[in-house]
């Protein structure tokens, strides 16, 4: 059940689940809240990948009447608290076992069972703040084949960049800025001689742009080093134009996590502060799914240093570039089939079967 299966994080991240789940074992059934009548070929896609799809609007009461007369085994929620629709249905306690998984962290109503995680995501310790059952997959809680990738639109000469500069780049919403980062962020910059930070994300121009050249001049950053990104057409070019960085700089304490796949699926070196909570850890589990170690920050001090060392040392960019590239082949996080598998072991595990 989810809102987001479609051309959203969520839509893209899920696909693989779906592509590799073993049709002879499973039935899936698709609620699709508050589907929309657009042209959308990933939505139309979730609906042909489902046995029984249910194509619903934005009334709670109409989601959970069809829940209960399907009668199912497991109802799996993907948006947590994103979404009121999804959580006043997971409320009712409409199957035997209720799962939330991949659209957040955990919405913490007493009706849901377990919550989808993997051992780096949520460390041991983290079962204390949860109602639900933690339930760690062997590896990670999500993997994907892959992404398209399109033709980029972005070039240096056209931003006003040298060929020889090096290329920061952060992109992610607003609501995933902080100060505290930013600062951090800054810091590298001015520690990096010919550097070039890139902002792109959602969010309103005129406010992001504030925010950022404040903290640049605070920081004693000169603003014509920064430059902010338009969006693009598609998911695809956005993936294409990932490739004009040379380090790409995560968010904290909201990390990314399709931004971060995206990321590391193009082989560019990413420099992430882990916290505690499970959107600090995204882009750790992710990083270790990977097989990489390099850019994995546990204090401020070691994000800056990390920054600062990816920024001056091309031979070791080329080398993590290299290693992810060479983990399409063998790394979990790039392996949907195997943890369909994990998943489906899960679900049986669950049921008692």
């Amino acid at each position: 059940m989810s809102g987001c299966l479609r051309r959203h994080s969520v839509g893209w991240l899920a696909r693989w689940l779906f592509e590799h789940h073993d049709r002879e074992r499973f039935q899936l059934y698709g609620y699709f809240v508050d589907y929309k009548l657009v042209n959308d070929n990933l939505q139309e896609w979730y609906v042909n990948q489902v046995d029984h799809p249910h194509k619903l609007g934005i009334h709670f009461l109409e989601a959970a009447e069809q829940v209960y007369q399907d009668q199912l085994d497991i109802l799996i929620d993907l948006d947590s608290i994103t979404l009121d629709i999804t959580c006043a249905v997971m409320a009712l306690k409409l199957a035997p076992v209720q799962v939330t998984w991949l659209g957040w962290d955990a919405s913490g109503l007493p009706a849901i069972d377990y919550f989808i995680a993997d051992p780096y995501v949520l460390p041991d310790s983290a079962q204390a703040y949860y109602s639900e059952k933690i339930w760690r997959l062997p590896q990670t809680y999500i993997a994907v084949d892959g992404f398209e990738v399109g033709v980029p639109s972005l070039r240096r000469d056209h931003l006003d960049i040298p060929n020889d500069a090096t290329v920061y780049l952060s992109s992610q919403k607003g609501y995933k800025r902080n100060p505290d980062t930013t600062r951090l962020q800054m810091k590298i910059i001015k520690a990096v001689p010919n550097s070039y930070f890139l902002i792109k994300g959602k969010s309103d121009q005129d406010s992001i742009t504030r925010f950022f050249n404040q903290i640049a001049e605070e920081e004693g950053v000169e603003c014509d080093r920064l430059r902010f990104l338009p969006e693009v057409p598609t998911e695809a070019v956005h993936r294409a134009n990932l490739g004009i960085a040379d380090v790409v700089l995560d968010t904290y304490p909201y990390n990314g996590a399709t931004t971060t796949l995206e990321t590391l699926w193009m082989g560019i070196p990413l420099v992430t502060r882990v916290g505690e909570q499970f959107v600090a850890r995204n882009s750790y589990t992710m990083m270790m799914n990977a097989g990489i170690t390099e850019g994995i920050a546990w204090t401020d001090d070691q994000y800056i240093e990390w920054g600062i060392r990816l920024g001056k040392d091309p031979a070791l960019r080329q080398q993590i570039s290299w290693k992810l590239r060479q983990s399409r082949q063998t790394a979990p996080l790039w392996n949907g089939k195997q943890f369909t598998r994990e998943m489906e072991k899960a679900y049986e595990a669950m049921l008692g079967r």
